[in-house]
């Protein structure tokens, strides 16, 4: 079997590894044939500070996304723009995981489109040493643009993926590019709260607060305010990722260091601080 006729290229790039990281940008280009057809760039405010080990990588800092749409905005305009098409990435089950997450959040299923992984293809026809996509990019002369940014991650795929196809000849096929396996499927596990957790649940299906005593890592006992909104399985416990109100982020708290949990009927309503956003480039002077 080949290519579909109609597919869609996507890259993210975010604030660490999920379940737990944050969107900072999606990028993908709509494909028909062997024609770029539609384009889509998107940053994202991630409604928590970017590391600077991930700024280190993709150049995305706080002030980059200050003034951007948050993710209940930004993944259901994908989700509509994407429809029903087989989605296409490298290394795809990191993206994949990325916007199931994401739909988590939003209280929406994560959408069943296919999804079929280049770095799969590389391994399986290639099997060089490194099959990064920069790597990859390098050894067959694809212009990467601005590396590890989505939108250019997205056409360097599609440029890797024609070449994969090119290397396979006759024989190529697409299990090579992996199973077809669906966002869905990436979407992290059910995490189970008994006792007074329990009402965890509860509060983020109503977005109402709780107060938390909480034993941080160096096993300080600590109150926190906090409103749950997603929950997710992490080695061997379960992780909440909640607003906190104090520092008016979102944070992500194991729960078997919650120690107890109470109502917080009057703590004040969920608005994330945004950062300042960047000043605007300074103007060079004129030549006269």
């Amino acid at each position: 079997m080949g290519l579909p006729r109609d597919f869609v290229v996507f890259d993210t790039e975010t604030t660490g590894m999920p379940p737990g990281a944050r969107l900072v940008e999606i990028g993908a280009i709509k494909v028909r044939g062997s024609q770029i057809v539609e384009r889509f760039q998107e940053l994202v405010f991630p409604e928590l500070p970017i590391p600077p080990k991930t700024t280190e990588v993709h150049g995305l800092d706080d002030a980059s996304v200050a003034q951007c749409r948050t993710a209940d905005e930004v993944v259901p305009d994908f989700l509509d723009w994407i429809g029903k098409l087989p989605l296409f990435g490298h290394n795809v089950a990191f993206d994949a995981t990325m916007l199931a997450c994401e739909c988590g959040r939003l209280g929406i299923s994560p959408p069943e489109n296919e999804t079929y992984c280049t770095l799969s293809a590389a391994r399986s026809l290639l099997r060089r040493r490194s099959n990064s996509l920069e790597a990859l990019a390098d050894e067959f002369g694809i212009d990467t643009g601005r590396a590890h940014r989505a939108a250019d991650d997205s056409e360097t795929t599609l440029q890797l993926l024609w070449k994969l196809i090119e290397i396979g000849g006759a024989g190529f096929k697409m299990e090579q590019l992996g199973s077809g396996a669906t966002v869905a499927s990436f979407a992290p596990g059910p995490v189970r709260l008994s006792g007074s957790k329990a009402q965890l649940w509860d509060a983020a299906q109503t977005r109402e607060a709780v107060e938390l005593h909480y034993r941080n890592a160096n096993g300080y006992l600590m109150q926190a305010r906090v409103t749950p909104r997603f929950f997710f399985p992490s080695k061997n416990t379960g992780v909440m990722e909640a607003f906190c109100h104090e520092d008016g982020h979102y944070k992500s708290y194991r729960l078997e260091r919650i120690q107890a949990v109470h109502p917080c009927p009057d703590a004040p309503r969920v608005r994330v601080r945004r950062p300042t956003p960047a000043p605007p480039p300074a103007e060079q002077p004129g030549l006269w």
